[in-house]
């Protein structure tokens, strides 16, 4: 079963986990985009190191020192929430907790941008 994939859209319908992508160096784009259509043909059985659960419904693309939250909605649907560049061991309660409050708006607005699992599509 293929997973569709969706982006969180904040209020003003901006889309701050692709610009964090945009941002990245290309080599970096191309292994979150890889890591993406894995996620995408494997859904909650993609395991480490490419993902990982953090608990409460929350999820995590580990490409490098990238971490890709997500969550699973609806069934079929990924959600890719945040993104952050990871410096530490653990990640910070702050990221997890915008992580959260993105995921409640999901859930309740149904605020999306439908992702394109390669980076030339």
């Amino acid at each position: 079963m293929a997973f569709e994939v969706y982006y969180f859209l904040d209020h003003r319908e901006r889309n701050p986990v692709k610009e964090f992508v945009i941002s990245l160096p290309r080599n970096e784009r191309t292994k979150y985009f890889a890591y993406l259509a894995a996620l995408s043909h494997e859904g909650p059985n993609l395991k480490r190191p490419m993902a990982d659960y953090l608990g409460s419904g929350i999820y995590e693309l580990r490409p490098k020192s990238n971490r890709i939250f997500y969550f699973f909605f609806l069934k079929d649907k990924i959600v890719i929430l945040h993104a952050i560049k990871k410096k530490t061991d653990k990640i910070p309660k702050e990221d997890l907790a915008i992580c959260q409050r993105r995921k409640v708006i999901v859930e309740v607005y149904q605020k999306l941008e439908k992702a394109r699992i390669r980076e030339d599509a």
